[in-house]
């Protein structure tokens, strides 16, 4: 298995190894248990077990911002955003957690009729349930990557769980496009090391975001659309759902109302809409 290149002496500790963001985390968190007891012992003296218990925390704190943070790239490459030529004002609007009817198929109503191409970060297990609908988002010309095999948080799995769920989206959705995907969202943009690494052996390059309107938790379609109008930028890549990943629970009628509402404003603006490939090939 080929690995992500890591640098200095975190590469020394990790080679050969499938590093985990909570091992690290619990490691930790035994030295710090473990400074102050020796401390209550005569070991050490308060203040350098004061230190040593602080310094552990605040670094498993920081590991653990950084995995869950999706806007870095402490771990491997992390892409958040494009780059912007020659100041054109494009924009990707990614939606993840699909196939999901009816949702994804009105939303995909909106696109034709606006005509716009987005990005799907597709869940395999939904996406064997609902084939007719990953071929009809490729069918209109929008770009299928992988959002998981199954929708379950990446920091908990473990390495052969990991190399399955991903095996698993992936020849899914090749099975049904037709070729492979390029990129993968990790779910929740939750990765470490090891989800780096699989994403590396498995040829996808990670995706996140720059612009999150929460839309999963319902506030209203104008609510959504002035959070996206807000924070949006040149190059930015926003975060939408046409799906309610695991639960398929939730309406997503309002990240529908609202995608029309985000279409219009933002080309009043003079901003265009393209694919993550299109975005990144820039």
């Amino acid at each position: 298995m080929r690995r992500l290149p890591l640098e200095g002496a975190v590469a020394e500790a990790t080679e050969g190894v499938f590093v985990r963001v909570l091992y690290v985390l619990i490691a930790l968190s035994l030295i710090s248990v473990l400074a102050l007891w020796l401390c209550k012992y005569g070991v050490f003296r308060k203040r350098l077990a004061a230190l040593v218990a602080c310094a552990s925390l605040v670094c498993g704190g920081a590991l653990l911002a950084l995995a869950v943070l999706p806007g870095n790239s402490f771990y491997g490459e992390t892409i958040t955003s494009g780059k912007v030529v020659d100041g054109k004002k494009i924009v990707a609007l990614t939606f993840d957690d699909g196939p999901y009817p009816p949702f994804t198929q009105n939303l995909l109503a909106v696109l034709e009729e606006k005509q716009v191409k987005a990005t799907f970060f597709v869940v395999g297990n939904n996406a064997s349930k609902y084939p007719e609908v990953v071929r009809l988002v490729e069918g209109q010309g929008h770009e299928v990557a992988l959002h998981a095999g199954e929708h379950k948080d990446f920091l908990k799995l473990n390495s052969s769980e990991l190399a399955g769920n991903i095996t698993s989206g992936k020849k899914v959705l090749k099975d049904l496009i037709g070729k492979p995907v390029k990129y993968m969202r990790p779910p929740h943009g939750f990765r470490d090391w090891a989800v780096m690494e699989e994403a590396y052996d498995f040829g996808l390059k990670v995706v996140n975001w720059s612009v999150i309107p929460r839309d999963w938790t319902n506030p209203g379609a104008q609510v959504i659309a002035d959070r996206v109008c807000k924070d949006v930028f040149p190059g930015a890549i926003v975060l939408l759902h046409d799906g309610d990943a695991p639960s398929q629970t939730a309406s997503r009628e309002q990240t529908v109302e609202a995608t029309a509402i985000i279409i219009d404003e933002l080309r009043k603006q003079g901003y265009n809409f393209v694919t993550v490939s299109q975005l990144l090939e820039r």
